[in-house]
C-alpha cells in the first residue's frame, strides 16, 4: 500500500512541477542531443523502454533537468515499455533526475500540452488514457462536469487517470480547466520506480 502512494506521490510530483513556469536556455554548439530523441517528418520521438539515463533524457551533467521546449505545439511520439506507444502534441517535455542519499539517481517525466477548449482537452484525455490502457469512467464525469458548469465559474474542474504501470515506469495524465478560461491544457507524469 505503502508503495503504490509512493507512486503516486511521484507522479503527482512530476505533474506539479510541469503545471509551474518552466524555461529552457537556448541550447549551445556543445550541447548533446538526447539519445532516446529522433525526429522524422516533423513527429518527435523519444523511446523511452530502455533504462533512463542522463544521455538518454538530455540532462546535462551539470543539471537536475532536461526541459525540451518549443515555441509552438509540436507531435510528440512517446515509445513506452511494454509496447505502449503514446502521441500527444506538446509545448513542453521535461525529464528531471533525483540523487538518492546512496547516490542512485532517480528519474521524472512531465509533459505539458497547449492549452485547448474543453472538447478537445477532453477528445485528447481519451486519447492518451486509451494509449495508456488506463480509460475510466471519471473522464466521462469530467467531461459531464464540464458541459454542465457555467461558462462563467472561476472553479477548476480536474480530472486524474489511474496510474498505469508499465515496467519501471509509473505514469498518468491529468487535466484541470475553470470554464471562465474557455481551455484548458492535460499533463502527463511519471517516475521510474527501481
Amino acid at each position: 500500500m505503502a508503495v503504490r502512494w509512493l507512486r503516486r506521490f511521484l507522479v503527482l510530483c512530476a505533474a506539479a512541477i510541469l503545471t509551474g513556469c518552466v524555461t529552457e536556455s537556448e541550447p549551445s554548439e556543445t550541447t548533446a542531443q538526447p539519445a532516446a530523441r529522433w525526429e522524422v517528418d516533423g513527429v518527435e520521438t523519444w523511446d523511452l523502454t530502455g533504462e533512463p539515463s542522463e544521455a538518454a533524457l538530455g540532462i546535462e551533467e551539470d543539471s537536475r533537468a532536461g526541459i525540451h521546449e518549443s515555441d509552438e505545439p509540436r507531435e510528440v511520439v512517446l515509445l513506452l515499455p511494454d509496447d505502449t506507444r503514446v502521441e500527444v502534441t506538446t509545448k513542453v517535455l521535461s525529464f528531471e533526475r533525483a540523487r538518492t542519499a546512496d547516490g542512485d539517481d532517480r528519474f521524472r517525466i512531465g509533459l505539458r500540452g497547449p492549452t485547448v477548449p474543453a472538447e478537445e482537452l477532453v477528445e485528447k484525455l481519451r486519447a492518451v488514457t486509451e494509449q495508456l490502457g488506463v480509460a475510466s469512467a471519471d473522464l466521462d464525469t469530467f467531461a459531464q462536469e464540464l458541459d454542465a458548469a457555467p461558462a462563467d465559474q472561476t472553479e477548476r474542474i480536474r480530472y486524474a487517470s489511474p496510474t498505469a504501470e508499465l515496467g519501471a515506469l509509473t505514469i498518468s495524465v491529468s487535466a484541470n480547466l475553470a470554464p471562465i478560461a474557455e481551455g484548458g491544457r492535460l499533463v502527463i507524469g511519471g517516475a521510474w520506480m527501481r
